[in-house]
């Protein structure tokens, strides 16, 4: 993750606490933290992968009416891995992978 561009409340930890949590950019950087964790920095997940980010039931929260939104504009996009059983994503411009 690129330190530099990490914003100070991600930094405090004190993001979840803002009023208007969740926000796009607070869902890229919990998304983007599980990825580097779990060894897919900037790499693929799956709705599967949003349950274990979010929690269950994420789809129904305002998590899930951001993401919705992010997928529609494109903010992440489908990859080749996408099935039509399975959809897989990527975050299209991600601002915390270091290239």
């Amino acid at each position: 993750m690129n330190r530099d561009k990490v914003k100070f409340k991600y930094l405090l930890s004190v993001w979840k606490t803002m009023p208007d949590y969740p926000t796009q950019e607070d869902i890229v950087y919990e998304l983007s933290l599980y990825l580097i964790k779990d060894g897919r920095p900037n790499g693929e997940f799956s709705p599967q992968t949003l349950k274990s980010v979010f929690g269950a039931g994420w789809e129904k929260n305002k998590h899930g009416e951001i993401i919705e939104k992010m997928i529609n504009k494109g903010d992440f996009e489908e990859t080749k891995k996408s099935t039509v059983a399975k959809k897989w994503y990527r975050i299209k411009n991600n601002p915390y992978y270091k290239k």
